[in-house]
């Protein structure tokens, strides 16, 4: 292609960024809340509670949005002014139902307690002519004391975790408490005609199924012909059930109005629906404050929590939930946690910490979550933050699926072609074609980190703007290949900038992986910072594929290479395994063991049982100089390595089967069901076909570059060992390959076009 097409096809993406940027609509002058500590925000504060430390109160709002809080300030102006703001990610084990969103924040883990809600019960109820406090003795051998709130399916909950990857202990944050002597209580219900929902029982019980004191039954409810299904939570009750001298102590009250809609919306009118709904927000904001003004907040806390996300029958998608925290100690702002180390979101797991943290209570390890932190700041402020924060997250989460589709499948096409361009004679006008293409691929990765640092409000414009960066990057490298016409040039500059890209962002928090399509999902809620392990496969591949191919192309010595690539190679493997900047396990592992074979190949040593038992014992090192030094740092600022430390410790051999069986089982999962698996198949078959077809084509390429050779296969090394110790191996795996496949072809289809290129 000619100079001045080139210059054009940059011009055209520039003006195409600067029109996206111009669209009405799509710069906002909305508050936003930046994704990493330090930038613009204050760093956060721990909760001190006070010397005497008075009674914790966690009001179960289920299916309530953020959108519902923005919608209708007026009616929790007062406690979201006082109080500290977030929006919590959660996770079960199993589905996503009121049972187990509820019971796993008892648990403070992923917990599966599908289908017991109906059976949390007063010892007084009757099930089937038979009392409630006859049955659970009849289940469990256990007696209740009297006036107890009870989940008959405690041994059923129990079974269905007992070989959860996991360790969850239902009722964990209950027997906790009791076991440091306070009281815990549990009131309110979701119940609708002949069908009783008390998930709160499933928060508040003990490890045998059982809560004190409360209630759960009919009494915290009246008949209004008025609202829909004639049941509704009945307020003046529940508070009357509160005394406004409670000691210390946790009650967990569920104000279940909005679930009771959820389940019965299909049946009314969308207006009928939304009336009602916003009756009752207006009704549980007057429980709320009436509630905040009783109690002494000076030593009591209050926290206002929706467990469930989603739902079919609220007004937004309801990814992430909103949480709300006043009283002692707790200054207005944005709500954080160790866990998430971003501000305004937390996990569900971080409250049961947070209640035990009240009174000094130290969280066991097998609890994942950690204490809430505190950013201080105005509270109109932070709850207008959430409303943006929540539509970038909604925003990159419904994007993510088809733009990663579509990537993946331009992969899985270019490869598949590549090889038919590469192994049938005469088509040398289809090799033309693919050379820009399987750079472009390989560009992607870059644009996809650089994207977030552009405005956008739709999918749409999304789309566009990463269309257009990943043009101009291509542009870019041919505009460079036309004044330095080396067939190593392409690797050297894409490669190394996506490398230092990616660096780079980690030492800042990683505030552009957090926002990218590429990066980790606070929805889902499988990691939080450091480095993710789509990045981590591509940070190794752009590692590796760019200094030995920029080793290969100034011919360096071994004496002046070998130093040189072994310190960057330093650099980054610090970068990936640092617990103070997210320590990405698998990612060590797999980053010191394909360093290691790159150097000791590009040093020319040969390869036999010792030298990898050799290479093998030096990564074990590695990670257990990593486990001490988190270890050694405090609880709350220990990544998650030093806490899988502790488990291990403490659970011994089972723990270790519960970690491996959690990685076999995602990595199953995922090769059976991601579309990233089929791009790391046909990455691995390309090469294997490559080194016997075209016959001759992979020994000229190690005779031409040596070094690059040697760090394709690094490249199939870091893929492995990334596929075998990830959670989500099959993602790394393959992502590491878009800097193994692509380049590979590239250079044999130039091979095969050109013939060999004199460096």
């Amino acid at each position: 292609m000619k100079r001045t097409h080139l210059w054009v096809i940059l011009a055209i993406s520039v003006v195409t960024l600067i029109v996206c940027f111009l669209l009405p609509g799509n710069k906002t002058d909305a508050i936003e809340i930046p994704p990493v500590y330090g930038m613009g925000i204050a760093n956060p504060q721990n909760l001190l509670s006070p010397p005497e430390p008075g009674h914790f109160y966690i009001v179960a709002v289920d299916r309530l949005t953020i959108r519902d809080i923005i919608d209708n300030k007026s009616a929790f102006e007062t406690i979201s002014q006082t109080g500290a703001l977030g929006l919590m990610s959660t996770g079960v084990d199993g589905n996503m139902v009121p049972d187990s969103t509820f019971a796993s924040i008892g648990a403070g883990m992923p917990l599966n307690a599908y289908g017991t809600a109906a059976r949390g019960m007063n010892d007084n109820e009757l099930l089937q002519n038979s009392l409630a406090r006859d049955v659970f003795v009849h289940r469990t051998g256990l007696t209740p004391p009297q006036d107890s709130v009870l989940l008959l399916d405690i041994a059923r909950v129990k079974k269905l975790n007992a070989n959860s990857a996991y360790s969850a202990v239902p009722g964990y944050l209950g027997t906790m408490l009791l076991d440091s002597g306070y009281n815990v209580r549990v009131f309110g219900n979701s119940d609708i005609t002949s069908n009783p929902k008390r998930p709160a029982v499933g928060l508040a019980m003990d490890n045998n199924g059982i809560v004190a004191q409360g209630n759960v039954g009919s009494g915290t409810i009246e008949l209004d012909d008025q609202f829909p299904g004639y049941i509704r939570t009945d307020y003046g009750a529940i508070l009357n059930m509160l005394s406004p001298t409670d000691g210390p102590g946790l009650t967990v009250v569920e104000l279940g109005d909005l679930a009771r809609l959820e389940m019965i919306g299909n049946y009314l009118a969308d207006d009928v629906l939304q009336a009602k709904r916003q009756e009752t927000i207006f009704r549980m904001a007057a429980f709320i404050n009436t509630l905040a003004n009783r109690a002494n907040l000076a030593q009591d806390r209050i926290m206002i929590v929706s467990p469930t996300p989603r739902g079919n029958n609220v007004q937004t998608t309801n990814y992430v939930t909103p949480v709300i925290m006043l009283g002692a100690g707790v200054e207005s702002g944005l709500l954080t946690s160790p866990s998430t180390r971003r501000p305004g979101i937390i996990k569900n797991f971080d409250l049961a910490p947070t209640v035990l943290n009240h009174w000094h209570i130290q969280s066991q390890t097998r609890v994942s979550g950690r204490a809430l932190q505190v950013i201080p700041g105005d509270g109109a402020q932070s709850l207008t933050g959430l409303g943006s924060l929540y539509q970038e997250l909604e925003l990159n989460y419904q994007t993510r699926p088809p733009a990663l589709r579509y990537y993946v499948l331009a992969q899985l096409v270019l490869v598949v072609l590549s090889l038919a361009a590469i192994l049938i004679p005469g088509r040398k006008t289809l090799m033309l074609a693919l050379k820009p293409l399987l750079l472009t691929v390989m560009s992607v990765p870059l644009a996809l980190l650089l994207v977030p640092l552009l405005p956008h409000t739709t999918i749409q414009i999304m789309v566009v703007q990463l269309i257009a960066v990943t043009v101009g990057i291509t542009t870019l490298i041919h505009l460079w290949l036309r004044n330095y016409d080396n067939e190593l040039d392409p690797f050297i500059f894409i490669s190394l900038l996506t490398s230092i890209c990616i660096m780079a962002d980690l030492v800042l928090g990683a505030p552009l992986q957090k926002n990218s399509l590429l990066g980790y999902d606070p929805i889902v809620g499988a990691r939080f910072y450091g480095v993710g392990n789509e990045y981590m496969g591509i940070l190794l591949g752009a590692t590796i594929i760019g200094t030995t191919a920029l080793a290969t192309r100034l011919s360096l010595n071994r004496k002046v290479m070998l130093p040189a690539i072994g310190a960057y190679y330093l650099v980054t493997l610090y970068i990936i395994a640092a617990p103070q900047l997210g320590t990405n396990v698998g990612g060590s592992i797999a980053g010191a063991g394909s360093f290691l074979v790159t150097l000791l190949l590009l040093a020319g040593v040969q390869f036999n049982i010792k030298t990898v038992l050799k290479t093998a014992g030096a990564v074990g090192l590695l990670l257990l100089s990593l486990i001490f030094y988190d270890l050694s740092r405090p609880v709350e600022n220990q990544s998650h390595i030093g806490r899988t430390a502790e488990l291990i410790a403490k659970g011994g051999l089972a723990e270790i089967i519960n970690i491996i069986h959690r990685k076999l089982s995602m990595n199953l999962k995922l090769l059976k069901y991601t579309i990233w698996s089929r791009v790391f198949l046909a990455s691995l078959f390309t090469l294997a076909i490559l080194f016997y077809r075209p016959v001759g084509v992979m020994q000229s390429l190690n005779a031409r570059h040596p070094e690059l050779y040697r760090g394709f296969i690094g490249v199939v090394i870091a893929s492995l060992l990334a596929l075998v110790f990830n959670d989500s191996g099959v993602v790394a795996a393959a992502t590491a390959m878009i800097f193994g496949a692509p380049p590979l072809l590239y250079l044999v289809i130039r091979t095969l076009v050109t013939g060999p290129k004199v460096n």
